[in-house]
């Protein structure tokens, strides 16, 4: 393949100047990992492989230039997967593998990075062992590693960092990463995460995470268009949004992502190298031993004398825009409590309530000082009562040094909140409005959602009547129904969605045949302000 890159080696299908015997047989595949972008960073191995090729199956990362340098012939399908938009799926990309293959074809399917590190090479070994598709591997050199390389960000350093974390972080933070996060002597690199930045920050500070730790982004690494910038947690979102860093993009959180940290006349983060040893017993400045954070999703601990803590417990979501919300309406609170603020959920999601509240308050007859009687509140993040705030938070807080406040509802700033909700979605005038629960089987719960429905009747100057979603009666669907009757011609049924996310249950109140359905309450102000105003009368204030 004489329109390759010049490497000085021999253009054979089989040994390459001696450094390797790679074949590729017809009717065969290999997954060959291209490395981090640069071509000249794919292995001897893989270039050999991919010079014997008929048929290549291209990534869009990896070592594009290569593809136009293949001989005449040489059939190229493209497969890359971009942002939201997918040119073939997994199977089919497996089942392309198989097929080509057992067409004759020596195929090398060529990847960016290393086909196994978050590469779902595995699962196109699997497709083509189960065809009887013999298939062989490459390593790569993966962006996990060689882009903080190229960004100048050691992963490890003798006497700073001994362990490194790699994490898929397009989504939540499990409680394994967050543990990672919590380690000075971990560096953790967040992959496939630039565009989850916002939530992956707030998602790692409401755990208690330092927002001082240092955060590097390298985006296009080894590539002409390479740019790096670097922050700390607590203005990584800013510094990123400034300098328009985007996709393909990775994130390095810990010690040695600090700017300088490579050039020993930067006095400020110069590390001295130890004089012995070389795992964590040779660990500088206590990073052996950093806040307690298990693997099991608990939050860092808060640090002595600080105000106690906050700690918002909501119903979990299984919602990616469910999860965004509550994290920015606890980012919200955050920026306004007089002490640190944690996220804790009674269903769904981790960290679970009773573990939140057993890493901040003590057990009762442990506590040592009067001032310690209160060392953590929980603030429901729920509309009303029923089982998850009487037995699941209660039982959370029950002989330990914590508190728990009632719900945030009913009050008239959340029929605000829903007024302008509605507002939002167009209500007009000779609209039926419902308003709709998440129910509960609780009466006193339902008695609360029935005030909130008084509530906002008040305040909207007409008739409100209530549904729920679960549990109690009259079911959202009936009341849409008895709303509907008699209605007037051009007129409609809108709901006020009386839950605070997006969610299960609002799309059960989506699903009941209203003509509109207003957004959830959702992150406003009104709402933190009455969730810090139950965290102030917990304790007095």
């Amino acid at each position: 393949m004489s329109g390759l890159p010049e490497t000085g080696l021999p253009e054979t299908e089989s040994a390459a100047n001696g450094l390797t015997e790679a074949v590729l047989d017809p009717g065969t595949v290999a997954l060959v990992g291209g490395g981090p972008g640069a071509w000249d960073l794919i292995t001897v191995r893989g270039l050999t492989l991919l010079r014997q090729a008929d048929v290549v199956v291209a990534d869009r990362l990896g070592p594009r230039s290569l593809l136009g340098e293949l001989a005449d012939g040489v059939e190229v399908i493209d497969v890359g997967k971009r942002p939201g938009a997918h040119a073939l799926s997994q199977d089919e990309i497996g089942a392309l593998l198989v097929r080509t293959a057992q067409a004759g074809h020596r195929v090398v399917r060529l990847k960016g990075g290393d086909p196994f590190v978050l590469g779902r090479g595995g699962e196109e070994v699997l497709a083509c062992r189960g065809a009887g598709v013999p298939v062989q591997v490459v390593p790569g050199v993966t962006s996990a590693l060689a882009g903080p390389a190229a960004g100048d960000v050691p992963v490890t350093q003798r006497g700073t960092a001994v362990a490194v974390h790699i994490v898929n972080a397009h989504g939540d933070l499990g409680p394994a990463d967050l543990a990672a996060l919590a380690d000075p002597g971990t560096t953790t690199v967040l992959m496939m995460g630039v565009g989850w930045l916002p939530r992956l920050v707030a998602q790692a500070r409401l755990n208690g995470i330092d927002p001082e730790t240092p955060v590097a982004v390298v985006q296009e690494a080894t590539l002409p268009g390479q740019r790096e910038v670097r922050g700390t947690l607590a203005d990584i979102e800013r510094v990123v949004a400034e300098a328009g860093i985007g996709h393909p993009a990775v994130i390095v959180v810990g010690r040695t992502a600090a700017p300088g940290f490579l050039h020993p006349e930067d006095e400020t983060t110069a590390v001295a190298t130890p004089a012995h040893g070389a795992g964590r017993e040779a660990l500088a400045d206590g990073a052996e031993v950093g806040e307690p954070h298990p693997a099991d999703g608990v939050p860092a601990p808060v640090p002595p004398g600080a105000a106690p803590v906050l700690i918002g417990c909501s119903h979990g979501t299984r919602s990616r825009d469910g999860r965004d919300v509550l994290r920015a309406l606890l980012t919200r609170i955050a920026a306004q409590a007089p002490g640190p603020v944690r996220e804790a959920f009674v269903d769904v999601q981790a960290p679970d309530v009773a573990a939140v509240v057993a890493a901040h308050a003590e057990l009762a007859e442990m506590r040592t000082r009067e001032a310690d009687a209160v060392q953590a509140v929980v603030v429901p993040l729920l509309l009303s009562v029923g089982y998850h705030v009487k037995d699941d938070i209660g039982d959370a807080v029950a002989g330990r040094a914590a508190t728990a406040t009632g719900p945030l509802g009913p009050d008239p700033r959340l029929a605000e909140v829903m007024a302008q909700r509605l507002d939002d979605a167009g209500l007009r005038d000779g609209d039926a409005v419902v308003m709709a629960g998440s129910g509960t089987r609780d009466p006193e719960g339902v008695a609360q959602v029935e005030e909130a429905a008084r509530q906002l009747a008040a305040r909207l100057g007409r008739e409100v009547t209530v549904g729920f979603a679960y549990a109690a009666t009259p079911s959202v669907a009936d009341a849409v129904t008895a709303a509907r009757a008699g209605l007037a011609d051009g007129s409609r049924v809108v709901v006020a969605s009386y839950v605070l996310a997006p969610g299960h249950f609002h799309d059960l109140v989506s699903s009941a045949g209203a003509d509109v359905v207003a957004a959830p309450l959702g992150d406003h102000e009104l709402v933190a302000e009455i969730a810090l105003e139950r965290y102030e009368a917990a304790l007095g204030a």
